[in-house]
């Protein structure tokens, strides 16, 4: 496991997820939020952020590319 993608990544539960792999360097973390200035800071250093909607189907595809584990923190009707 290399590359994670978080989905709802500004989430309070995403949070603590994101903070167990901040210090793991061999993973590369996609944070993916419709709000990314709800994403608690700072960011990790392992991590990049993308503003996105799971609902766009195309976006949450382009953000699946090579990624190697998904984690969906996520709500409501998807």
């Amino acid at each position: 496991m290399n590359n994670v993608l978080i989905l709802g990544a500004g989430g309070q539960i995403a949070r603590h997820v994101i903070n167990q792999l901040a210090d793991k360097q061999t993973i590369k973390q996609t944070l993916f939020a419709r709000q990314p200035a709800k994403i608690h800071k700072p960011y990790p250093t392992n991590s990049k952020i993308i503003m996105g909607d799971v609902l766009n189907h195309a976006a949450l595809k382009q953000a699946m590319q090579g990624q190697d584990v998904v984690y969906a923190n996520l709500r409501g009707k998807i």
